[in-house]
């Protein structure tokens, strides 16, 4: 049982540091957002989905060592929550489980906050872009009737998108 608690352990230290990961890249993306600079969001992003990967072979770990845990306790995996991990573990073992709850807490929240930021600044970029999309397609309104015995213009004003198919 020893055995467990220390892979448990040791699987949330390595999930808390993808975690820390993404924390920092999305600190970054906020930098990257604010200049506007696509190539970097775009290597930023294509780290960020490796780190997501990574969490989620930890997480499928993580399940199944909890699921050992949780026959050995006696108790169902669902109810497996850090603080009751941390109330079944040993002295120095419920102190780290403790430790990586609190850090968890920590880096969720701010990771939280950092990806609402993101969002919005995301947003607001594509706002801009599609005003000036707009702004850059409109077309010169002729009038839709011409002084009697005269024709309308009939030239097309200039659109940047072909339209013909």
């Amino acid at each position: 049982m020893t055995a467990l608690w220390d892979k448990i352990v040791l699987v949330l230290n390595q999930t808390l540091q993808v975690y820390q990961a993404l924390l920092q890249l999305s600190s970054q993306k906020k930098g990257i957002l604010t200049v506007a600079n696509s190539q970097e969001l775009e290597q930023l992003t294509k780290q960020e989905e490796m780190l997501v990967i990574q969490a989620g072979k930890l997480e499928k770990i993580r399940l199944t060592i909890i699921q050992e845990l949780a026959a050995g306790l006696g108790l169902p995996a669902s109810q497996l929550i850090l603080s009751t991990l941390a109330k079944h573990a040993d002295g120095p073992t419920a102190v780290k489980l403790i430790e990586i709850n609190k850090t968890f807490s920590e880096v969720t929240r701010e990771l939280a906050k950092l990806n609402k930021l993101n969002s919005m600044l995301i947003k607001q970029s594509l706002d801009y872009v599609s005003y000036n999309i707009n702004i850059l397609s409109q077309n010169k309104a002729d009038p839709t009737y011409a002084p009697q015995g005269q024709n309308s213009p009939g030239k097309p004003g200039r659109t940047i998108l072909d339209t013909k198919a």
